[in-house]
């Protein structure tokens, strides 16, 4: 085994927490580019060293921790040193431990498909190019919503910092109230980044909750299905509180969001919670949903979401579960997204199909993986999700 070291360093325009916030996610950017280049893995990253005036940039910060993972991932390295630097720059370091591939890299383990290919077929961020300037985009759009409308913040739906959601009150009582789990590959992204995609459901006078939850890898998928769970039950029992409607209660997912909008969709809630009803929610938009989770146990990533086997893949995948009755569903995928994915949502809509009438399937023309969402606030998907309620 061999050790490299990359490193990369960005510029700040002053001294305060928002620029170096913004000059470390400037610098990953520099380092991811340069790990491509290099042909390594993140998962290759054994240490970090972060140097900044003073070494006043601490990486365990929150807004520092959504940078970074907005650029890697669950990915990091087994160690991190803080230094003190004069420059008026953030400068990283990333010592790498280049290992030889192994033969069990090119062992078809999943519908013929070797972890690579896997990789690169699910590989959403790859396919998108320009997915970090978009991420850029969503979190100032973002922050203008959460700015200019009436929203409660941060509001607790368990213990845990990251048991968090957003909620816009709707300015009539007795709206519907719409549930928003975004994306990030179970790893990463944040509801305050998703704020702009819910205005057109604002406009129409809808109540909104945008919702966090544990992320992987200090939480595994199971905690993340749990925190959503938890969070309806919340929402659910407060509705009085929270002045919407219970009983047109719609669920909306993006990719990894998807996945835990359908374990929503197929919990047994009679037996979670004798108080709820056998389906507490109303409907459900699930976009680039990921319902099958055996190809993502073996993707680069697959160690960081404790998919340990089969069994819990399995066990963990909506494609296996039995929905909720009388639930109506969309699903939808960007037209211009890998087969894969749209073969995930077909698959489920034919599983699922059984038990559910009128599912609805659509591609949405000339979208990718992340601009397929802008479509929700105005466009197909919000035309979807109104037409359900």
């Amino acid at each position: 085994m061999t050790m490299m070291t990359l490193r990369a360093e960005s510029a700040l325009d002053d001294d305060s927490s928002a620029a170096m916030a913004a000059a470390y996610r400037d610098a990953a950017v520099v380092l991811l580019g340069r790990l491509k280049a290099s042909q390594c893995s993140p998962a290759s990253m054994a240490r970090l060293t972060v140097i900044s005036p003073g070494g006043r940039l601490d990486p365990r910060d929150p807004v520092c921790e959504r940078r970074w993972r907005e650029v890697f991932g669950g990915f990091r390295p087994a160690s991190v040193e803080v230094q003190a630097g004069q420059a008026p720059t953030i400068g990283l370091a990333i010592t790498l431990a280049a290992a030889s591939p192994s033969a069990a890299e090119a062992t078809p383990v999943w519908q013929g498909l070797t972890p690579a290919e896997l990789d690169a077929t699910y590989s959403a961020r790859a396919a998108v190019p320009e997915h970090l300037a978009i991420f850029e985009r969503w979190r100032d759009a973002g922050e203008r919503v959460l700015a200019s409308r009436e929203v409660y913040r941060d509001l607790p739906y368990g213990e845990a910092p990251l048991q968090r959601f957003d909620f816009f009150p709707a300015p009539r009582p007795n709206a519907p109230l719409l549930v928003f789990l975004h994306g990030g590959y179970w790893q990463a992204m944040d509801k305050a980044e998703h704020a702009s995609l819910i205005e057109g459901h604002l406009d129409a006078g809808w109540a909104v909750a945008l919702l966090n939850y544990r992320l992987c890898p200090e939480a595994t998928i199971a905690d993340q299905v749990e925190d959503v769970r938890l969070a309806l039950r919340h929402l659910w029992h407060g509705a009085e509180r929270y002045g919407f409607d219970r009983s047109r209660i719609q669920v909306c997912g993006h990719s990894a969001g998807g996945h835990l909008g359908a374990c929503l969709a197929s919990t047994d809630w009679s037996s979670l919670d004798p108080a709820m009803p056998a389906a507490p929610l109303h409907s459900a938009l699930l976009v680039s949903g990921l319902f099958e989770l055996e190809p993502m146990r073996h993707m680069s990533f697959g160690p960081l979401l404790g998919l340990p086997d089969a069994e819990t893949a399995r066990a963990l995948s909506p494609m296996f579960a039995t929905p909720n009755p009388g639930l109506s569903l969309h699903l939808a995928v960007g037209e211009r997204e890998s087969a894969a994915f749209h073969w995930q949502s077909r698959e489920l809509a034919r599983r699922w199909g059984a038990r559910l009438e009128g599912i609805e399937v659509s591609s949405v023309p000339g979208t990718h993986h992340f601009s397929v969402m802008e479509t929700l606030a105005n466009g197909e998907l919000q035309r979807a999700s109104f037409d359900m309620i």
